[in-house]
């Protein structure tokens, strides 16, 4: 598919959202951002697993969307937040028969320890998945004004919990935002990790030393409530499709502490 000239619908005005809605209306495409905060959707501001924003979504548009970015975001929320954010949207996605033309963001977490959080991602990427869309599973995403590892770092926070041989997966949001809009122009179906870098928890300090000057931390944080993968995550269908990330994360690195 070529993407020029469709109509996209990109749910979810986050930090990948608004990536994306870039990188797809540079492309050509006729975008509609879909999200409940007013302030990020200035063209349809509406609860995702609500019928009635779509309705609207679709008045704004001109019709129904070749392709649906689904990206919402819970920022942490509760159980009950997981579940109406993203089975919610995905079943509302899946009673309008849009589920099938659906890039679904869910996080490679599911991988990790099952939680009652994972179990409903779980959920909603079945609801997709059997619908024939797509399902991509994120690593955690950095990018300009936002990477937790490199904040707690200059700030002097205790390190991410885990074993020095833990490994950590991390995506650039460009980068990202590319692989979400190469699977939809290829019409992907199924399951799909994105992940551009993966490097030990020692490395990751080692490398945060040598760039920044300052030591880690000598403490570990607590585990968080999320769950965690321990092992590289290896985007095998991205690299079948000639993705390759753009973004290193120590060049990353250099350029915020650059300024």
């Amino acid at each position: 598919m070529n993407i020029a000239g469709q109509r996209v619908w990109v749910i979810g005005a986050g930090f990948l959202g608004r990536a994306l809605s870039s990188r797809c209306a540079a492309a050509g495409a006729a975008v509609v951002m879909i999200d409940i905060d007013p302030a990020v959707a200035p063209q349809v501001c509406g609860d995702s697993a609500d019928p009635v924003t779509y309705a609207r979504a679709r008045q704004c548009s001109g019709g129904l969307p070749a392709v649906v970015f689904c990206c919402p975001a819970t920022h942490g929320g509760t159980v009950a937040d997981y579940r109406h954010c993203y089975v919610g949207t995905a079943q509302a996605l899946s009673n309008l028969g849009l589920a099938g033309r659906c890039v679904f963001c869910s996080s490679t977490s599911v991988y990790g320890t099952p939680t009652e959080r994972t179990a409903a991602l779980s959920e909603a990427e079945r609801l997709i998945g059997c619908a024939g869309g797509c399902v991509a599973r994120l690593v955690p995403i950095y990018g300009r004004g936002r990477c937790e590892l490199l904040r707690r770092h200059l700030a002097g926070e205790p390190r991410l919990p885990g074993e020095a041989n833990r490994v950590l997966n991390y995506v650039h949001v460009d980068d990202a935002a590319a692989a979400l809009l190469l699977l939809a122009e290829r019409e992907c179906s199924g399951y799909c990790d994105v992940c551009g870098e993966s490097f030990t928890k020692a490395r990751a300090y080692e490398l945060l030393a040598e760039l920044t000057g300052i030591p880690a931390a000598g403490a570990d944080a607590p585990p968080s409530h999320r769950s965690a993968t321990t092992a590289a995550i290896i985007p095998h269908t991205l690299r079948e499709l000639g993705w390759v990330p753009q973004q290193l994360f120590a060049d990353f690195v250099r350029e915020q502490l650059r300024g």
